[in-house]
């Protein structure tokens, strides 16, 4: 039996024992392919900016504001202070046709004033107007974000005008 050449000996292995072999072989060699291998690639930072009510950014009433959904998880919050009674008016344009909106309107206390969901998802690329009463004193947060893990850019502007 020792006079068996190399070939024999593989051959004579149990093809589940040279099936694992392969799989791990496989499995090193996909990941370091996708494992990036950039000098920056040890330094990855997550960008929390604008993804929670904590980090919200603040609006000028009126003035335009431009963001993007870059990924289904994705989510801007902004910050709008109200100092009398008034009426708010929403507005958020969709710059792609596949961005599927969502346009939730938080008070300071983080209850939903107001929500724009569910009519926008047979609707891509549809903008979102609405308006609500605002109370005086007090602190709004716009959180706007997209459905069915749909991306692309918008611009969302606030208006306070008289009830």
């Amino acid at each position: 039996m020792a006079s068996e050449t190399p070939f024999a000996r593989i051959r004579a292995l149990d093809v589940r024992l040279l099936a694992a072999i392969a799989a791990t072989l496989l499995l090193v060699i996909g990941v370091m392919w996708v494992v990036p291998t950039t000098p920056n690639s040890n330094s990855f930072t997550f960008d929390t900016a604008r993804r929670n009510i904590s980090n919200a950014r603040p609006i000028e009433f009126g003035k335009p504001v431009e963001g993007s959904i870059v990924d289904g998880s994705d989510t801007d919050f902004y910050e709008v202070k109200v100092q009398n009674p008034a009426r708010m008016d929403v507005h958020m344009s969709c710059g792609a046709a596949n961005l599927i909106p969502a346009l939730v309107i938080f008070d300071a206390s983080k209850n939903i004033v107001q929500e724009k969901t569910d009519e926008y998802v047979r609707r891509p690329g549809a903008d979102i107007d609405f308006s609500f009463l605002a109370q005086s004193n007090m602190t709004y947060y716009v959180q706007v974000s997209s459905q069915r893990n749909t991306t692309g850019p918008y611009t969302l502007t606030v208006i306070v005008r008289q009830p």
